[in-house]
């Protein structure tokens, strides 16, 4: 018996005493289990395994009641690790016991696979032992993880580990029920599933490697060994049993069909298998005895082989043989839960079914109420921003003393000097002059050209009626586009009649800085600047406040897209919410109410009637609104009209851009179709 394949062993628990009805069952169970013949299961007795695994998949059904009802009990389980007998960890946690417990079971599963009579059996026992370990990786993120890392056998690579090999083993017992049967199609089935237990073997591998370097408790050397030696002997036997299967195979064809080169890849399956034997041999010192036969009995058959491919086919050993595809059957076992745990399953997802539904419409409802607080924020900051005018205050407070221009203004006067004012306008018209007067000389050349074709006396034939039909399609073209030119062409008069009419505006800010701007822009600077003086610690208050909440707004937003993603990946907006496990679903509401706390708080820092005051407090603001405002609305409408100019002559760039790959398109194919008919 392998040492990687022990139980956990427990110390009996005395518990309190108590009149809970679920902890006398679960001490009861546990004293049976304590007590139980684990020898026996070792020995590979059927009936002692199948007595276990009644209790253990019994007691795990209570540490579930007891996990779900968050029983409390002053008491510690205590439990060792499965490759050091004598080293016991101490935990309070049911979650611990139950991790435990589970390990026990995933084991159990995999002695009941290697000793049940039937291959269906063993193969229902190994999808039990992955559900078992499968469900041990989940569970096991609830235990206090400085309990975890005492135990080398609770790691979660070293689960992953048995969970490999239990599919491993799954997939030769299905290789031991196929092969069996005489259709060729079934044994190529067979040689497929074979094939995925030795995918499986190296994940289990790979998996052993890694607990011995990335476990901060790893499994002693001497175990370790072992279960390397363990592992890489069923993997090689695997892989050696399907290279001599497939030489058979290719051996057995070649002698009734000397068509191809079979027997040459007969040899290299045998060669395959034979560098597996030795790379193990060289790996190991205790020689498998299975192989050492399988290794004799492939000199035999390559001595075979080899002279029937010298004498009957006269080919070389070709290495790069094109070797057999084996059907891929990666679907065949599937974790599935004991039957007990399946019943359990079905039972708690409908009386779950109202209770999951319920914490569904709680947790999407905080998402509700913190999207609508948000929401009456904005509206309330808005309606007392609207009514005392705030963005302009504050603008003209920034701005004010150095001459700024405010921002929108800005922006609108940067983007015309980049466009270079009065003088790019004009480039840009001349261009698109420039650019139409191109087009229209290209198409009247086409259009010439046209004539000339329809002109060419041929005999009518079957050529001269298609090209005829060309050259009216052709000249419909060439209309359509004179027209679009045409149309553009009023329309770019009417833009230029409209930039004649803001010349001097271009002029004024293509040559001036944007202080000379502010200047032309506020007709009543002295009495503005009067106003700011006299409300300037107001101003201040105000300006101060305005940025508070502003950014006090932001940290909401990036706090309710948070909240709003952390929902979102629960996956409630899918239909099938009963798959959600009702525990996990509370942790979330727990988590998310203390994320509404802290959005809360937030909002509870934002004081709008503050701010109301502030800006109630400004002295002659209505006469200062109607000094300031003299003029700048009217300016910011005027370069609005800049602005609408230059989208215009963008516009028309493209227009005629595009134009001007039509016409080359069109020329181009009147020139090849006329070069085709000469």
């Amino acid at each position: 018996m392998n040492f990687g394949f022990r139980f956990k062993q427990t110390k009996p628990i005395k518990f309190p005493k108590i009149e809970n009805q679920l902890l006398i069952k679960i001490e009861e169970y546990r004293k049976k289990i304590s007590d139980f013949r684990w020898q026996d299961c070792y020995k590979g007795d059927v009936e002692a395994c199948l007595q276990l695994e009644k209790l253990l998949t019994e007691y795990i059904l209570l540490l579930d009641q007891a996990i779900e009802q968050q029983v409390k009990i002053d008491i510690s389980f205590s439990w060792n690790d499965s490759y050091e007998p004598n080293k016991f960890t101490q935990s309070n946690q049911w979650h611990y016991e139950y991790s435990c417990s589970l390990y026990n079971l995933g084991l159990l599963y995999y002695h009941l696979g290697q000793n049940m009579a039937t291959v269906k059996d063993a193969i229902n026992k190994s999808r039990n032992s992955q559900w078992c370990f499968q469900r041990l990786s989940e569970i096991i993120a609830f235990v206090n993880s400085r309990t975890i890392h005492q135990h080398s056998d609770l790691s979660f690579v070293h689960i992953h580990m048995h969970n490999c090999y239990a599919e491993a083993f799954g997939y030769k017992k299905l290789y031991d029920h196929f092969q069996t049967n005489k259709n060729p199609d079934d044994h190529l089935i067979a040689l497929g599933l074979l094939q995925e237990s030795s995918k499986m073997y190296e994940q289990t591998i790979r998996c052993l490697t890694q607990t011995k370097q990335g476990s901060k408790k790893p499994i002693p050397p001497i175990i370790y060994n072992q279960l390397m030696e363990k592992f890489s002997n069923d993997h090689t036997i695997t892989v050696v049993i399907t290279n001599m299967e497939l030489a058979k195979m290719m051996a057995n064809t070649a002698k009734e069909v000397p068509k191809e080169q079979r027997m040459g890849k007969a040899i290299t399956y045998l060669s395959k298998a034979e560098q597996s034997i030795s790379d193990l041999f060289k790996k190991f010192k205790q020689k498998n005895e299975f192989l050492l036969l399988q290794q004799q009995q492939i000199l035999i058959l390559k001595k075979e082989y080899l002279y029937l491919n010298e004498n009957a086919f006269k080919h070389p050993i070709a290495k790069e043989y094109e070797l057999l595809q084996l059907p891929v059957k990666q679907d065949l076992i599937k974790a599935r839960p004991p039957e007990l745990f399946q019943n359990r399953q079905e039972n708690k997802q409908q009386e779950y079914q109202v209770e999951t539904k319920n914490l569904i419409l709680q947790i999407n409802a905080n998402k509700t109420f913190a999207q609508q607080k948000l929401l009456d924020l904005q509206n309330n900051f808005n309606s007392i921003y609207s009514q005392y005018n705030i963005q302009f205050m504050v603008d003209s407070y920034q701005n004010a003393e150095t001459l700024k221009l405010t921002p929108s203004i800005q922006q609108k006067v940067d983007f015309i000097k980049t466009k270079g004012g009065w003088k790019g306008c004009q480039q840009q018209i001349q261009k698109i002059h420039q650019l139409q007067q191109d087009q229209g000389k290209k198409l009247i050349n086409i259009k010439n050209q046209l004539d000339l074709q329809s002109m060419q006396k041929v005999a009518p034939n079957q050529g001269y009626q298609l090209l005829s039909q060309q050259i009216d399609n052709f000249r419909r073209i060439v209309e359509d586009i004179q027209k679009k030119l045409l149309e553009a062409s009023l329309i770019n008069r009417t833009t230029e009649d409209q930039i004649n009419g803001i010349k001097e505006q271009l002029l004024f800010i293509e040559q001036n800085n944007n202080q000379l701007i502010a200047c032309k822009m506020q007709n009543s600077l002295q009495e503005s600047q009067n106003f700011y003086r006299k409300n300037l610690n107001t101003l201040k208050k105000l300006s101060i406040t305005v940025e508070t909440i502003f950014n006090k707004m932001d940290l909401i937003k990036i706090q309710l897209a948070n909240l709003e993603k952390y929902i979102d990946d629960l996956g409630l907006d899918q239909s099938n919410h009963q798959t959600i496990d009702s525990n996990i679903l509370l942790q979330a509401l727990k988590m998310i109410q203390i994320k509404i706390t802290e959005y809360d708080a937030i909002f509870n820092s934002i004081n709008l009637k503050d701010l109301e005051q502030i800006a109630s407090q400004l002295e002659d603001k209505q006469p200062f609104l109607i000094i300031a405002n003299q003029g700048e609305q009217e300016f910011e409408n005027s370069l609005k009209m800049i602005q609408e100019v230059f989208y215009n002559l963008e516009y028309a760039q493209q227009f005629y851009d595009s134009i001007s790959q039509q016409v080359t398109q069109l020329g181009n194919i009147i020139t090849e179709l006329t070069n085709n008919s000469d």
